[in-house]
C-alpha cells in the first residue's frame, strides 16, 4: 500500500494459469469476480453498461511501458470507455517524480485519498496522483457525473424512506386498531417497496466517494 490505508479492491481469486501473449485471457471470469463486476477506474456496474460484453481485461501498467502481459497482479477489470481512454498512458518517469501517477485501488483506497466527490458529481483531486488519475482517465465525463449526481439523489430518497418507515412502525405498534391504523399499514407497506426498488438500483449504482479527505 501507498498511503497506508487498506486498498479498495482486495483480490481474492486464485488466478489461472497464464501463458503466451493471450494467456492473460483466462483470467476474466475470476477478474470480474475480484473487482464485484465493476471497472476498476470508475466504478461503473456490469448490468449499467448491459453486461460483460462492455468490459474487457485491462493491463494496469500497459504492456508498451514493459508491463508484465500474465501477472495476475497488473490485469484490472475495467470498463470499455476506461480502457480505450487509458489506452496505453503512463506517467514519464520526470511525472512520477513529481508523483503524478494513476491511483492503484489494489494497493491503496483512491476516493477520500487522491480525490473526493463534490455536490455537483464531481471528482476533485487532492493529491498530483488524484490530478493525475482523474484527469488521464477523464473521471468527469458527463455521463459519470450525471450518474453519480442521480445515485446521490436515490440516496437521499432511500435515508428519508428509511426514516419515515422506522417512525411509523413505532406509531402503529403505539396505536390499537382502527381506520388511521389501516392507511398507516398500506403506507408503510408504499414505504417498504420504495425502499426496496431503491436498494435494488442502488447496489448496481457507482459507489459513493467520500466527499471529505480520509485522514
Amino acid at each position: 500500500m501507498k498511503d497506508g490505508t487498506s486498498p479498495r479492491i482486495h483480490r481474492q481469486e486464485s488466478p489461472p494459469a497464464m501463458r503466451g501473449r493471450t494467456g492473460y485471457r483466462n483470467a476474466e471470469p475470476y477478474l470480474r469476480r475480484d473487482f464485484n463486476y465493476r471497472c476498476a477506474y470508475c466504478g461503473v456496474h456490469e448490468q449499467l453498461k448491459g453486461g460483460p460484453q462492455a468490459f474487457c481485461i485491462d493491463h494496469f501498467k500497459p504492456q508498451s511501458k514493459s508491463g508484465p502481459v500474465n501477472d495476475y497482479n497488473n490485469l484490472y477489470w475495467v470498463c470499455i470507455p476506461c480502457n480505450m481512454i487509458k489506452h496505453d498512458k503512463w506517467p514519464t518517469e520526470e511525472q512520477q517524480r513529481q508523483g503524478y501517477r494513476f491511483a492503484d485501488p489494489c494497493r491503496e483506497e483512491d476516493g477520500g485519498v487522491h480525490f473526493i466527490e463534490s455536490d455537483t458529481g464531481l471528482l476533485q483531486p487532492l493529491t498530483p496522483c488524484g490530478e493525475y488519475h482523474v484527469s488521464t482517465l477523464r473521471l468527469n465525463r458527463a455521463w459519470l457525473q450525471q450518474h453519480r449526481q442521480d445515485r446521490t439523489h436515490k440516496w437521499t430518497r432511500f435515508t428519508e424512506a428509511s426514516q419515515l418507515h422506522e417512525e411509523l412502525k413505532r406509531i402503529i405498534e403505539a396505536r390499537s386498531s382502527n381506520a388511521a391504523t389501516q392507511m398507516m399499514h398500506r403506507l408503510l407497506s408504499f414505504l417498504s417497496e420504495e425502499i426496496t426498488a431503491l436498494q435494488s438500483e442502488l447496489s448496481v449504482a457507482i459507489p459513493r466517494i467520500p466527499t471529505q479527505h480520509i485522514l
